[in-house]
């Protein structure tokens, strides 16, 4: 199944890392990757798009335990769609 997140982060060097990190150890494909820094620059915007037939909350409840995850949002199935 697709899935898109959008993730609001601190501009810390190692984010990048840890998010694709634990998006592999959870089992979860990568299929896109965007990542802006916000307005503010004290912040990025990561867009991952991603697949697997695994619970999507698998994935979402550990990128929320991650200290430099600020927010997390889950985006429709007709949006990873269109994006792949």
């Amino acid at each position: 199944m697709n899935h898109v997140l959008t993730i609001h982060t601190k501009n810390q060097t190692v984010v990048l890392e840890r998010l694709l990190q634990v998006t592999r150890y959870r089992g979860f494909q990568l299929t896109g990757l965007e990542m802006k820094p916000q307005g503010s620059q004290s912040g990025l915007l990561v867009t991952l798009s991603i697949v697997s037939d695994k619970p999507i909350h698998l994935l979402t409840s550990q990128l929320n335990k991650l200290v430099d995850v600020e927010q997390l949002e889950l985006h429709s199935e007709q949006l990873a769609s269109l994006r792949a």
